[in-house]
């Protein structure tokens, strides 16, 4: 688990992308881990991600630099598949 710090400011990115962040970061306090509101709420929220622009490298690298663990971003690969194929995972 990780947290935005106080006063964190979403550097290179647009006021409305950063404000698509907020979702992304209450749902990866669990690591992005699979339960019922994850399932609804991921896909719609990687969907809101990329139709402000940012790509799923992007929001990896993102999510990376507030210290979020390998195992954990690998979950966000697994959304993106439940998100573009309706199956969760590779």
């Amino acid at each position: 688990m990780s947290r935005k710090p106080p006063g964190h400011s979403w550097s290179g990115f647009t006021e409305a992308q950063g404000g698509c962040w907020t979702s992304l970061i209450t749902l990866g306090n669990n690591g992005w881990a699979r339960n019922p509101q994850s399932e609804e709420l991921m896909p719609k929220v990687l969907n809101n991600l990329l139709e402000a622009g940012l790509g799923l490298e992007r929001i990896r690298d993102a999510m990376g630099s507030l210290g979020y663990d390998n195992d954990s971003l690998h979950q966000l690969d697994h959304w993106e598949s439940k998100r573009t194929t309706g199956k969760f995972g590779p």
